[in-house]
């Protein structure tokens, strides 16, 4: 009994032992800053979709006021004397320096475009009249060739002929800014046509390139060089009568290349018209070219006309000028007109021609014209052809033809104009025998433009790296791609006869810029 007893104490002092030891740690406990509570999780609740709500952040709890236990006595005066200090003056960050705005660019060129240059200017060729003034010009229509080096005369390569010459341009003559940057500086630019009608188009543009001291020579021509024009030269030169009268060579003709400046058209004109600019004749140009041709230009006499030849009673004709005609082939281009004036009489006879003769006695009359006008020119062919003529024959010559008035007058303008130029390529020095107030009243046929009876009279030019002439409508897509490296027209004085229409050579600039002129594209189109 005694020792149950004992054992019972003995748990009653242990446990109240433990009790004491829980109290006091307790109360050590309560003594210290009591820590943060951890917020409870929010459990999700789930909705109809089953998709948790977020999470909301724990609100802060409140910051506890008073001093800190941790800080010491030394510390916390330091603190209450810096926060009863003025505060200091807030630093200013430094204004930046603005930037310095971007220089403006300078305006950047615009590509160049050759095929647009070309359509703002055209290099047309001022003939020299009368010719010896430009005796000394490489560049001139007709004649042979005259080039640096050696040069094969260019033939057809289907039929092995050769080809006619038509003109040549000494490049070095051609204004600088006028080659567009692609046309060579130097050497000569030759064409060649074959002028058989019907015979083909075969042609060939050569440049003949020159260097300094290479000596110049005058192409011979070629011994098999056909008639220009073939069958047809009868019609074409003034001084033919039938094919055989006709000559291989054209003409000469020389020439100075200018440049002068095309009215530049709306930016947006290919756009809204759907073609490249295309060559026109309004005043603009007409000016430009009565000023490139020269102050001459404004004061070119009236062409010759039958009244010209009639005397002050208007009854009989006289000469155009006492010397007339010159020489045996004046005789011979004069009778040549007047059988030609006859055949057309007798073709379509009219009365008013020999009103006092009845119809056959007018076909009598107009016969009898044309043996004698025949006979003449039979006997001027057997003669030199710039020979000078006897005074007795040049008045036995003027009487005859004086005498049958009715033809002669219609013909005679025609007939003197002719011989004026048919000498005169031949044999430029010839112009020392004509009176200038004469040749002055030819001139207007060798001139870029002229002023006549108050007006501008400027015929469409043949011209280089120009606009082109938009004939049938067709040339506009060529024109988009390539050149118009140069354009003939038909042009009696210079005995350019090529229809009523044009002859035009293309080139791209590519092919132009690396001297391929083996590429250039030939079109002949007709109003």
């Amino acid at each position: 009994m005694s020792a149950l007893v004992a054992i019972i104490a003995v748990f009653i002092i242990s446990t109240l032992g433990v009790l004491a030891g829980l109290v006091y740690f307790l109360r050590q406990r309560m003594r210290q800053a009591p820590k943060p509570r951890r917020a409870k999780p929010v459990r999700r609740k789930k909705g109809a979709n089953d998709t948790a709500e977020p999470e909301p952040e724990p609100e802060p709890l409140p910051l506890k006021q008073g001093r800190s236990r941790l800080i010491s006595a030394s510390s916390l005066a330091e603190a209450e004397a810096a926060n009863t200090a003025p505060a200091p003056a807030l630093i200013q960050p430094a204004t930046p320096e603005p930037e310095p705005e971007p220089a403006p660019r300078a305006p950047q060129p615009e590509r160049f475009s050759p095929l647009a240059a070309a359509a703002r200017q055209a290099v047309v060729f001022r003939q020299y009249f009368p010719p010896q003034l430009g005796a000394e010009s490489r560049s001139f229509f007709g004649g042979t060739p005259f080039v640096p080096g050696t040069l094969e005369w260019p033939r057809a390569s289907e039929t092995g002929k050769p080809l006619h010459f038509i003109l040549q341009v000494d490049l070095a003559a051609v204004p600088a800014e006028a080659r567009l940057g692609l046309l060579p500086e130097s050497g000569v630019l030759a064409v060649f046509l074959d002028l058989q009608w019907g015979a083909g188009d075969a042609f060939r543009v050569v440049w003949q390139q020159g260097y300094e001291g290479m000596p110049w020579r005058e192409l011979a021509a070629p011994v098999d060089l056909t008639a220009a024009y073939g069958d047809e030269a009868a019609y074409i030169w003034p001084w033919a009568l039938t094919p055989e009268h006709g000559t291989p060579l054209l003409p000469r003709w020389p020439f100075e290349p200018v440049r002068i400046d095309v009215p530049e058209l709306p930016e947006d004109f290919e756009e809204e018209t759907g073609s490249p600019p295309s060559w026109s004749g309004n005043d603009e140009i007409a000016q430009a070219l009565l000023a490139a041709q020269g102050p001459q230009a404004e004061n070119f006499p009236e062409p010759l006309s039958p009244q010209d030849f009639l005397s002050a009673d208007g009854e009989t004709l006289t000469q155009p000028w006492p010397g007339f005609p010159q020489d045996w082939l004046a005789i011979q281009t004069t009778s040549a007109a007047l059988v030609r004036a006859a055949d057309r009489a007798a073709r379509s006879p009219r009365a008013s021609l020999y009103p006092d003769l009845d119809e056959a006695g007018r076909a009598a009359q107009i016969a009898k014209v044309r043996e004698e006008a025949q006979a003449w020119f039979d006997h001027a062919l057997g003669n030199p052809a710039l020979a000078p003529i006897a005074p007795p024959v040049r008045t036995a010559f003027w009487d005859w033809f004086a005498g049958h008035k009715p033809l002669a007058q219609l013909v005679a303008p025609d007939a003197a104009q002719a011989a004026i130029e048919t000498t005169l390529h031949a044999s430029p020095q010839e112009a020392a025998h004509f009176p200038p107030e004469i040749t002055a009243r030819v001139a207007h046929r060798h001139a870029l433009a002229h002023i006549y009876a108050g007006r501008i009279h400027a015929p469409t030019p043949d011209r280089m790296l120009a606009p082109f002439s938009d004939v049938q409508g067709e040339e506009q897509d060529i024109a988009r791609t390539h050149l118009l490296l140069l354009e003939l027209s038909s042009n009696e004085g210079i005995g350019h006869r090529f229809g009523e229409g044009v002859y035009q050579f293309w080139i791209t600039p590519e092919d132009l810029a690396d001297r391929r002129f083996e590429a250039v594209v030939r079109t002949r189109a007709a109003y």
